[in-house]
């Protein structure tokens, strides 16, 4: 419940993000071309937008098992070793994400506080606390993809949905 919470929630900011990035690129072509006076801010917020969609956009996959991953031990194996298999991988991207993402990006990202950025002189650590951010999304969800699939209430593979 909380998962899918979270899941949706993600979603809709990281479609909320491609949203704003279409409506500033398309604000963009207008002044450069159509008012030949471009907006300078557009490119800067344009790049600060997709590092942030981009890092939930990782976090969200995370939490629907759809990362990039060889999954041909996991095919090879069934019953417990699948699920061991799952939640050993689950506990590397933890450490991971924990130890990388959640501590070095917390560093970098109060490091670079002082730093602005050029045209919008916004904080550099602004941008960098995406990486934090995402970190304890992907713990969280990473966490709760665990205890689902140690109470067999989720499948320790992707399988997709089928449509029809």
């Amino acid at each position: 419940m909380l998962k899918t919470i979270l899941e949706r929630a993600l979603l809709a900011v990281i479609s909320l993000l491609l949203t704003g990035m279409v409506c500033l690129m398309l604000w963009q072509v207008f002044t450069r071309y159509i008012l030949a006076t471009p907006a300078i801010y557009t490119e800067e917020t344009l790049r600060f937008t997709m590092i942030w969609m981009a890092l939930l956009g990782t976090a969200y996959c995370f939490g629907a098992q759809r990362h990039l991953s060889l999954e041909f031990m996991m095919h090879m194996t069934s019953g417990w070793v699948q699920k061991g298999l799952a939640v050993l991988n689950g506990l590397i991207s933890i450490a991971f994400a924990a130890y990388t993402m959640l501590l070095g990006g917390w560093q970098a990202s109060t490091q670079a506080m002082s730093q602005l950025s050029p045209i919008m002189q916004v904080p550099i650590g602004y941008v960098y606390l995406a990486v934090p951010v995402a970190a304890v999304l992907i713990i969280a969800l990473v966490l709760m993809n665990i205890l689902l699939i140690l109470t067999g209430r989720m499948s320790p593979i992707y399988v997709p949905e089928e449509t029809g």
